[in-house]
C-alpha cells in the first residue's frame, strides 16, 4: 500500500464510531448547505510550515466524513473548512490531496454524470478530460505526482474545482441545470424529503 494512502479501518476507529452521539462519529463534520457562500470562494494554499490544525487528523475527518455519505471524494470547503485539501478514495483506500494542482490534461474529453455530496440526488452531465497528470502534497508536505484517467480523473478535476470556488451546477448550460432540478424535485418529493 502507497504510503499516501490514508486507512483508517481499526477497531479503535469502529469502537469509536459506535459509541459517538446518535450514530454519528465524533471525527466526522457536517456538510453546509449548497447555498453556502464558502463553495463559491477560492481556497487558501495550506501552509504545512505553519498549519491552521494538524493534517492527519483533518485528512482523517475528511475521510471519515466522506465514507459516512458514501462518497468518492470530498473537499474541506464542503464542511465549511477554509482549507485547500481534499480527500478522494474508496471503501478503505483514500488520499489526501494538499495544495493539488492538474500539470497536464488530454485534449480528449469524456462526457458524463456527475453526483456531488453538497448537492444531493443532483445529477449532472459534464465534459471533462479524460485524463490528467497532478502534483500535490501528502499528509505529511511531501510533494507527489500522479497521472489519473477514468472516474478518478474526473473526481480529480471535481474537487479542484471546489477549491477554486467552482460547484459543477457552473458547468452546464441553465437548460441542463433546470433539467436536473426538475429531477431531483420529484425524487425528493418522492422519498418524502420536499
Amino acid at each position: 500500500m502507497s504510503d499516501d494512502i490514508i486507512s483508517f479501518n481499526t477497531e479503535q476507529q469502529v469502537q469509536k464510531q459506535l459509541n459517538g452521539l446518535h450514530g454519528i462519529p465524533e471525527n466526522v463534520y457536517q456538510l453546509v448547505p449548497e447555498n453556502h457562500p464558502i463553495l463559491s470562494q477560492v481556497m487558501p494554499e495550506w501552509d504545512f510550515k505553519n498549519p491552521p490544525m494538524d493534517a492527519t487528523e483533518l485528512a482523517s475527518a475528511l475521510v471519515e466524513t466522506c465514507r459516512m455519505h458514501r462518497g468518492y471524494g470530498l473537499s474541506a470547503n464542503q464542511c465549511g473548512l477554509p482549507y485547500r485539501v481534499f480527500v478522494m478514495g474508496y471503501e478503505d483506500e483514500y488520499v489526501a490531496f494538499f495544495n493539488p494542482s492538474i500539470v497536464l490534461a488530454s485534449k480528449k474529453e469524456v462526457h458524463m454524470a456527475e453526483g456531488c455530496l453538497s448537492f444531493p440526488f443532483l445529477g449532472l452531465h459534464i465534459t471533462r478530460p479524460e485524463e490528467i497528470a497532478v502534483t500535490y502534497q501528502d499528509f505529511k508536505g511531501e510533494w507527489k505526482q500522479a497521472t489519473f484517467g477514468g472516474i478518478s480523473a474526473r473526481c480529480f478535476q471535481h474537487e479542484l474545482d471546489h477549491m477554486n470556488g467552482i460547484v459543477y451546477t457552473n458547468k452546464v448550460k441553465p437548460v441542463a441545470l433546470q433539467q436536473g432540478m426538475k429531477k431531483r424535485n420529484k425524487l425528493l418529493k418522492k422519498v418524502g424529503l420536499k
